[in-house]
């Protein structure tokens, strides 16, 4: 039995997502068949091989990427309102869930249209809209489709909360087609061990082959060394290992007093992989900034390391995906996909979408109100905002310095500076979305 979801304006939002889906213009204007995307004020149509800013209302961005990027997106991570009444652009409305539902149905159902069949949804919330999220991602996607929920851990110990410390967020996942979405993997670690073999760093397993299953006592040597394998597997196993030695996948080393061999398997770092688990721990979105000199302008930025463990986990060995993020805020995503390229020197491309939403922090505010001499400092150093390279080597480590009154302008200093550590080459285009 599903379970469907019934709210104040649900027929009315289902709609305007089929009809932006189809390419009709809705009633109040949004993009339909016109121009989607501007840049140097002249209609601009994004590559799909491009990293790509997309600066205005996400609903119609979305619907502009449609022409593009339909069904080509591996990896959807949003990051969106939390109805907890402080958004702005987006009209948080406090728990009003009727909004927040009609709110989110079209851009979820227009996210799920990027999607490529084989494509994930992260879905990253707390525990205000989870169950209503929840709901609605299965209506859209299928409750078939729903891959499980996600535990990040983002706090540990302290809190004022009277009953207990709420230290974690939810982080629903669904795929377009569940089936073929596949395993959710990460960097393969312990009982492994890295070693630098011919200047490569290998994970090195020594015990691939056992004697037997079970319990082993203290100082009983559990290998199978390569000398005992005819014995005790058989034929078929010693060819089985045989094969593999002679394409490099196994290796012997010299083990114990005997002089006996242990079969070993090594595998480039980048390629060893294990299973996800479900809960992840990863604190200090803030000190991500701080590292790029953009400390205290943006509250609670998410980790790098949580979004990059997610969008490795779904591009493991994909290293050419398309990334979408179209709660941008300060950018995390981008730098997560640079994380994740640097990591196994992949080319995942990232494309973020972010209304030019007016930052609200009392540092942002001051920087603002420092007027064009702290704008012009940050601009000599932060390079073009269009289709830019990473710019200079330096990240202004004077400080967080810049025009700073819109978030979408933060996104993409940080993405710059974040560029300059990770991906010195990389480069993006900065485009807004075209209004009527």
């Amino acid at each position: 039995m599903s379970t469907a979801l019934n709210w104040t304006g649900k027929d009315a939002a289902f709609a305007l997502g089929r009809r932006l889906i189809s390419g009709d213009a809705d009633a109040s204007g949004h993009l339909g068949d016109g121009p989607h995307f501007i840049r140097d004020g002249d209609t601009y149509v994004p590559g799909v091989d491009e990293n790509l800013l997309v600066v205005g209302d996400n609903l119609p961005g979305l619907t502009g990427l449609l022409a593009t990027h339909r069904r080509r997106v591996k990896v959807v991570y949003i990051d969106p309102p939390y109805n907890t009444g402080n958004a702005l652009a987006y009209k948080d409305h406090g728990h009003d869930h009727a909004s927040w539902l009609n709110f989110m149905t079209p851009r979820l159902m227009l996210a799920r249209e990027l999607m490529r069949d084989d494509g994930v949804i992260f879905i990253h919330l707390d525990d205000g809209e989870s169950a209503w999220a929840q709901l609605l991602g299965h209506e859209i996607f299928g409750e078939d489709n729903s891959l499980g929920t996600l535990i990040h851990q983002r706090a540990k110990g302290g809190g004022n909360s009277p009953s207990f410390v709420r230290g974690h967020d939810y982080v629903h996942v669904w795929g377009r087609v569940g089936g073929q979405a596949g395993a959710f993997l990460t960097e393969k670690k312990a009982p492994a061990k890295l070693e630098i073999i011919d200047g490569r760093r290998m994970l090195v397993e020594t015990d691939v082959l056992r004697a037997g299953f079970g319990r082993y006592a203290r100082g009983q040597e559990r290998r199978l060394m390569y000398e005992d394998i005819l014995e005790v597997k058989g034929a078929k196993k010693l060819a089985e290992v045989d094969a593999k030695l002679g394409t490099g996948e196994y290796v012997l080393r010299q083990w114990g007093a005997q002089g006996k061999h242990a079969v070993v398997r090594v595998t480039p770092a980048e390629k060893a992989s294990s299973k996800l688990y479900s809960i992840i721990k990863a604190l200090g979105g803030q000190n991500d900034l701080e590292d790029l000199g953009l400390g205290g302008i943006f509250s609670y930025p998410k980790p790098v390391e949580l979004v990059k463990a997610l969008v490795t986990s779904q591009t493991f060995f994909d290293p050419e995906a398309i990334v979408l993020d179209f709660f941008a805020g300060s950018g995390t995503t981008a730098q997560a996909v640079m994380a994740a390229n640097r990591r196994d020197e992949g080319s995942r491309k990232f494309i973020l979408v972010q209304t030019p939403e007016p930052l609200r922090t009392k540092n942002a505010r001051s920087l603002a109100e420092a007027g064009p001499d702290a704008d012009s400092k940050a601009d000599s150093t932060a390079g073009p905002e269009c289709d830019s390279a990473a710019g200079p080597d330096s990240d202004s480590a004077a400080g967080p310095e810049g025009d700073f009154t819109e978030i979408s302008r933060l996104t993409a200093e940080r993405i710059r500076r974040a560029a300059r550590r990770l991906d010195p080459e990389l480069s993006f285009t900065e485009v807004a979305v075209a209004e009527e």
